[in-house]
Formats: C-alpha cells, structure tokens, sequence
C-alpha cells in the first residue's frame, strides 16, 4: 500500500472512529426462519415429513433442556438432512445460511453442561455405524420434506426484492436424487 492510501484509510478510521458506535438494522422478512408448527420433545416414531428444520430444531432444544439427549440427536439428525435438501431445492443461495442461524439460536441458550451432554450423545449415535444406520433407516422411512421451505426462501436476499423473489425453487429440481445426495452428504449414510 502505497502512502497516499494508507493516510486515506487512516483518515477514514480516524472519521469513523469518531462518529460514535454504528447503528444496525436487522432485517426480517415474515416467515424467515420461522417454525410453522409446535413441536414437543418427541421420539422419532411420532414424527413425520411436515416438520420443517425450524420446528426440528426447536424440538431438540428443548429435548437438550430436559435432559433428553437420544430423541434430541435425532431430530437434530432429520433437521440437518431437510436443510440440506431444502438448500438443493431452493433457488436463492442467501437463503441457505437459514440452517446455520437457526442451529446457533439453537444451541446458544444450551448452558455449557447441556452442551457437552448432547454432544457426547451426537458422538455416541451418530459415530457410531450402528447408531447412524438405525438414524439412517429411521430418517428414511419418513421420507424426504412434504412442506414448502418458506423458513429458508424468506431469509434470502430475495425476499426483499421489490418485485419479489426471481424463483422461490430450483427449476427442475430433481427432488428423488435430492433427497439421495441429502441422506449422503449430510449424515454420510451408509449403504442407501
């Protein structure tokens, strides 16, 4: 860098250092991140394809605060399979970080010990071959997403567009090896 444009950038700090803390504005678009339908802790057997990964994983936060860890890996394993099916199917890529954000709002009112415990329960399950494969079949046999991933499009940049979202979905999508890629990319399930 050259002198002149260190002074600039040294002028530009020394101007913003001096105009007081920077205001932020979040942004939300209805429907960003939301949870649709309200889900208890509950077993894997009680679940079906409605669920979205914002209802999953509101579930498995309060599995965590009751200390229930099995049924909590579990719907942390589907919620991450949908999200990652939902980010092969929806067209707007800023939207994709939705799965991120809502496992961080997740896990961040986990105090460290229920933290460490679910943990030792995801490392216990789904480390294990016979633990991921059960998980595996389990998540197979309610099969790939039945809901419209509207939690994930309204995140996106695109929801803000004055005219609207170009595409809420990937044309073309090809929803069978979706859900395929899905079952190996995330949880890397064996023989399916």
């Amino acid at each position: 860098m050259n002198v002149r444009a260190a002074t600039i950038v040294l002028v530009l700090v020394l101007v913003d250092a001096t105009a007081g803390p920077a205001q932020v504005k979040n942004y939300k678009a209805p429907g960003s991140l939301e949870s649709t339908r309200d889900l208890e802790c509950v077993a894997s057997a009680r679940l079906d394809s409605k669920y979205t990964p914002a209802d999953l994983y509101a579930a498995m936060g309060r599995c965590v605060q009751q200390n229930r860890y099995d049924p909590a890996v579990f719907l942390y394993a589907l919620a991450g399979v949908y999200g990652r099916y939902d980010t092969l199917r929806v067209a707007d890529k800023t939207a994709h970080q939705a799965i991120a954000v809502l496992q961080m709002q997740t896990a961040a009112v986990f105090s460290p010990t229920k933290e460490a415990a679910f943990k030792k329960a995801l490392q216990a399950t789904l480390g294990s071959p016979d633990g991921l494969a059960t998980t595996c079949k389990e998540i197979v046999r309610i099969g790939p997403p039945g809901y419209h991933p509207r939690y994930m499009i309204q995140h996106g940049m695109g929801a803000f567009r004055a005219d609207g979202p170009a595409a809420d979905l990937v044309e073309g999508f090809d929803a069978p090896a979706a859900w395929k890629r899905s079952l190996d990319t995330y949880l890397h399930c064996p023989g399916l």
